[in-house]
């Protein structure tokens, strides 16, 4: 199985492993994998269930067909975005293995158009707004963030710990301003990602995450000439 490590992110936020899981829990092509010296031992998953209070999650497959080693790391690949994981410790019966959920995953990048990646030394902000009323009022406050990269359709920003709870909080956030310009039509964005995996070359203090924003419009091409400088 070859997998580029390029088309995929580190995912750590529990509620995005959780969404993952519960999409793919309703698709057929999930498997499992250990490897072996002779090669892989790929082991097809009859389905899964969820344990939301203790956080775990039992995987039933056909033990008259396959067999699993108990003393081998264990993989899961799962057919939603081509999302993977690493077991290291889990407990088998005969047609079922169970363990904790993962606190990492690997997932495909969502977006798909072209990034354009500053440098680390370049100083790129965009503003935020948590809502606007009708007439595009301010009814929230406004944070300024770092971006890292940025494309037509999605921002890469890393933010404080302490405004993890703002993105969280925020699902849909307006972004009002790139650098110090401001934007005539603010906007709409969705959170789509929160990660703790910052490229050590981004990263300015202890605690920093990375925050992926779907847009639902464009930039005015002139701003965002600009921005790109």
């Amino acid at each position: 199985m070859m997998i580029d490590q390029n088309a995929f992110r580190s995912c750590l936020e529990y509620r995005e492993i959780l969404r993952i899981l519960q999409k793919a829990s309703a698709l057929q092509d999930n498997f499992c994998w250990q490897s072996l010296s002779i090669g892989k031992n790929i082991v097809k998953i009859h389905h899964f269930e969820i344990d939301f209070v203790a956080r775990g999650l039992q995987i039933y497959f056909d033990g008259n067909r396959s067999k699993i080693d108990p003393k081998l790391p264990l993989f899961v690949k799962l057919d939603y975005r081509s999302s993977f994981f690493k077991v290291p410790d889990f407990q088998i019966s005969a047609n079922s293995i169970n363990f904790p959920l993962p606190s990492e995953m690997k997932t495909l990048e969502l977006r798909t158009n072209p990034r354009h990646k500053f440098n680390e030394d370049q100083e790129k902000f965009v503003s935020l707004k948590p809502s606007l009323n009708s007439v595009g009022v301010d009814m929230g406050n406004e944070i300024q963030v770092r971006v890292f990269d940025v494309s037509p359709y999605g921002l890469g920003l890393i933010i404080s710990e302490q405004n993890r709870s703002y993105m969280k909080n925020n699902r849909i956030l307006w972004i009002t301003k790139l650098q110090n310009v401001e934007l005539q039509y603010p906007i709409l964005a969705e959170v789509v990602y929160i990660s703790g995996d910052v490229e050590h070359k981004y990263s300015r203090k202890n605690k920093e995450l990375k925050v992926g924003l779907k847009l639902s419009g464009v930039f005015p091409p002139r701003i965002f000439q600009s921005f790109l400088n």
